[in-house]
């Protein structure tokens, strides 16, 4: 007896519906009978476009029907996959001078005020929208959750000689600006070891976790991070660049219970040992103690002698995105993004007070490669990874221009697996011309890309007044040579990703990407003087 006749078709639907994506896809593939009942039935194809865009079914208040999702969810990724942009607005506001992205909300601060932008979208058809929150309080560094209307601030310390180094760190609605009703203590506060008054601060937030980081840029291993549970304003983790042995120079959430530090550790011969260094807050640790499990210490390729590393910055995006009541037919999981590494260096000779790094490089790697098997209880020989067993294959190394990289501040350049540029390039005519460049590091999608042999894109032009598009497949491994880098040895790194390059009408401008839109930001905003700052929205 045939399988279809020894089990009917509803009953087939309802032993897929229990499986995840991975066993679906498997499922499909296994004969005929089970590929017709998959593809015909639009839940399940529905669930297999969300596993390959990397993103998880939205908001149980969203109105439309499985069929107008999947339809939504196809037009998404089909735009994306061509920098197609369906709308391009402008909008002037203040001029703020750190802007940060988080979910679909851009925002900056204004001395003791906190100005906020709902981002538009051409999917669900909804304007751009902002306001202000009145916070009350000199802010010092800021931090948003839009998925939990939460905004985090440190404030400058009291000018008071005997509380000058005390940080007080408020917990704000996005919304109001008044104290979080979900914290049981609005303000944390905690008293760093240090005294420097040159210091950067770096603050995340992932679920109930609040993490924030105190580094100062002298080094002198004087760097602390901390991390709060900050709904119940519990201390959980307390790390000191001092029982490291080398400063915290950049940290990132990897899950809710895993974060990862990046440090630059130097050896007897002159060079230095970067590594990514995975740890574990959430396990038990012995009483008393504050300091995290190691679990993992991924090595970097060596820096060579005599090169400074002016900065080693961690940036992964969305650290945490959670259903929302907004209407959203789908978001990003935390699991389905990258890690990115900046890595600026320059030489001993070329020094001076205000240096242009000689060797800037982005490293790429999914977020979910550095917690493969990792286990607590590991010994101190297998905890480390060294680059030659897992770099090559799993992380892509890429030289950075000079001009392509804007500034130190931290815009938001990577969503989800993609990342987004936009670069100066001349013409045959020696004409400066501006192009948006997207990488795309989804495996699944790029998988499917390659196997679809779709013809190549022909110039096109959409309501941006963007044209052009090309799109290369690339799974060829980047080399880096050791006698142009900051490195030991020659590099090979195949990480695949598909590029996406679209010529068109840019101004030059930080660019930025959402979960829905590009975003672009006047370069020089001090032009504009006391006329504010134009933000152009290039929606998907």
């Amino acid at each position: 007896m045939s399988l279809k006749l020894a089990l009917p078709n509803d009953v087939l639907i309802r032993v897929f519906k229990e499986l995840d994506a991975y066993d679906l896809r498997r499922c499909s593939l296994t004969c005929r009978v089970f590929h017709e009942t998959i593809r015909d039935t639009l839940l399940l194809q529905y669930r297999l476009e969300l596993s390959v865009a990397g993103l998880e079914d939205g908001s149980t208040d969203c109105r439309l029907s499985i069929p107008e999702r999947l339809a939504q969810l196809k037009t998404f990724e089909q735009a994306w996959a061509k920098l197609y942009f369906r709308q391009r607005l402008t909008v002037n506001v203040a001029r703020g001078y750190v802007w940060k992205l988080r979910g679909d909300v851009l925002a900056t601060q204004l001395m003791s005020r906190l100005l906020f932008i709902q981002l538009p979208s051409a999917v669900r058809g909804t304007p751009v929208h902002t306001w202000e929150s009145h916070i009350e309080v000199h802010i010092r560094q800021f931090a948003i959750d839009p998925a939990q209307d939460l905004a985090v601030v440190v404030a400058w310390p009291p000018t008071y000689r005997e509380h000058w180094h005390t940080f007080l760190i408020h917990l704000r609605t996005m919304s109001t600006g008044v104290c979080h009703p979900c914290a049981t203590d609005p303000v944390l506060s905690c008293v760093p070891t240090f005294l420097d008054t040159q210091y950067d601060i770096s603050i995340q937030i992932m679920g109930e976790f609040l993490a924030v980081l105190y580094h100062t840029p002298a080094g002198h291993l004087r760097d602390l991070l901390f991390i709060w549970d900050w709904k119940t304003g519990q201390l959980l983790i307390f790390l000191e660049a001092s029982s490291l042995g080398a400063d915290i120079l950049s940290f990132s959430f990897l899950s809710l219970r895993h974060f990862v530090i990046a440090r630059c550790i130097p050896e007897p011969d002159g060079c230095y040992q970067p590594q990514l260094v995975v740890y574990d807050f959430i396990a038990a640790r012995p009483q008393g103690s504050m300091e995290p499990w190691l679990v993992r210490i991924y090595q970097l390729p060596r820096v060579a002698q005599y090169t400074l590393t002016r900065s080693f910055t961690l940036t992964s995006e969305p650290s945490s995105e959670l259903p929302t009541s907004s209407g959203n037919s789908f978001y990003h999981t935390s699991c389905s993004r990258l890690l990115t590494v900046i890595m600026r260096f320059t030489m001993h000779f070329t020094y001076v007070e205000d240096f242009v790094p000689d060797s800037q490089y982005m490293l790429f790697v999914h977020a979910s490669s550095l917690l493969e098997e990792v286990d607590a209880r590991l010994n101190a020989e297998q905890l480390t990874v060294p680059w030659d067993s897992w770099g090559p294959l799993k992380t892509r190394i890429l030289p950075i221009r000079t001009y392509d990289v804007e500034d130190s501040r931290p815009y938001f350049h990577v969503y989800g697996t993609r990342y987004v540029r936009q670069e100066v390039v001349d013409d045959v005519h020696w004409r400066v011309r501006n192009r948006l460049r997207m990488l795309d590091f989804n495996p699944l999608a790029l998988r499917r890309a390659l196997s679809s042999n779709d013809p190549p894109f022909s110039p096109s032009e959409d309501e941006s007044g963007a044209f052009s598009t090309t799109i290369v497949k690339d799974s060829q491994p980047t080399m880096i040579h050791e006698y142009e880098s900051g490195f030991t040895q020659r590099l090979s790194t195949a990480l695949p990703y598909r590029d996406v390059i679209r010529r068109g009408i840019f101004d030059t401008a930080h660019v930025m990407i959402g979960r829905e839109c590009v975003v672009l930001l006047d370069r020089w905003p001090d032009v504009k003087s006391w006329n504010g700052i134009d933000i152009e929205f290039l929606c998907i």
